[in-house]
């Protein structure tokens, strides 16, 4: 059994003439004629009573007509979803993002372009740390993150280009949207607040909340590292899970934090956030996918991160 063979059963149901049929799907009569034949051989029954100038269907013709069409008419809508797909035009994008991710403009924008630009795409939004990405990458959970990395040359020198996350061994392409800084977090109202600039060496009194895991925000190793060479121990008075713990802590007293600066990133009001200065530790805000696993719904998010990175 074809699919033409249903094709002209329906088309001969409908007509009711073999006739009719043959004009409306532009083939002679005898082609239907022996499309139906072949059909009710197959199914070892008569699906039409020849009548002398027309056709009608039996009791078996009856009950398989409109369960055929219900079949040609998701045939037909999955012809044309599949093709929207292709086109990316249709489909679900699922996007992992962290709590450093919120504070960039970009981020913003370019979720509201996407949803605005394509209304038939189901975008989907995952809250995972960038150090949680990579395996979300692998398994399928998410097809591409917003990611935050501390110092990495691959990272930091061009504008596009593949990385290895060491976690997992995933290959990830990405585009760099911009790089940063570090800087220093403290509370509206504390006596830095208003410096242009901090040196590190004046942190050295500081009680400090620090995010161990962060994949930017310094950690226990690059933390003690670089206050280290300030020439003092950083007294480390609470450990946190995410960047926003972090940022929710410091903003009530509990201490200060180092964090990523840029011209783009908006701190919270009740924060002040001053560069750190003769320190290095060059950050980097990336869109990540995994390396030859493009398709193209993702391909309209990464076409719009790439124009708005252009302004970063």
């Amino acid at each position: 059994m074809e699919l033409r063979h249903l094709r002209y059963f329906i088309a001969a149901a409908q007509e009711e003439h073999f006739g009719r049929a043959s004009d409306r799907l532009h083939v002679t009569r005898p082609a239907v004629s022996a499309m139906i034949a072949d059909l009710e051989s197959e199914l070892r029954t008569p699906l039409f009573e020849r009548l002398p100038h027309r056709v009608k269907l039996t009791a078996a013709g009856h009950w398989l007509l409109p369960r055929l069409q219900k079949v040609m008419c998701d045939l037909d809508d999955a012809i044309v979803t599949t093709k929207r797909v292709g086109l990316g035009r249709t489909g679900t994008l699922n996007v992992g993002y962290g709590s450093l991710t919120l504070l960039h403009s970009l981020f913003r924008a370019a979720i509201k372009q996407f949803r605005d630009t394509n209304p038939d795409i189901t975008l989907s939004l995952f809250e995972l740390a960038t150090s949680a990405q990579p395996r979300a990458l692998a398994d399928g959970k998410i097809q591409a993150g917003f990611m935050h990395f501390g110092p990495d040359p691959a990272l930091s020198c061009d504008k596009h280009g593949d990385s290895v996350l060491a976690q997992d061994q995933t290959v990830l392409e990405w585009i760099r949207i911009q790089s940063g800084e570090l800087g220093v977090v403290v509370p509206a109202d504390h006596p830095l607040a208003k410096r242009p600039s901090v040196a590190l060496a004046e942190l050295g009194n500081e009680r400090f909340v620090v995010v161990p895991r962060s994949s930017i925000s310094p950690g226990y190793g690059p933390l003690y590292s670089l206050c280290q060479k300030a020439g003092f121990e950083p007294q480390v008075v609470q450990e946190v899970a995410s960047i926003s713990s972090q940022l929710n802590l410091i903003s009530v007293g509990m201490g200060v934090g180092l964090a990523v600066i840029g011209k783009n990133f908006t701190y919270p009001a009740s924060l002040a956030v001053m560069p750190l200065v003769e320190v290095s530790y060059a950050t980097s805000f990336v869109f990540g996918w995994v390396k030859g696993q493009r398709d193209p719904v993702l391909d309209r998010m990464i076409e719009i991160v790439k124009n708005l990175s252009e302004d970063c």
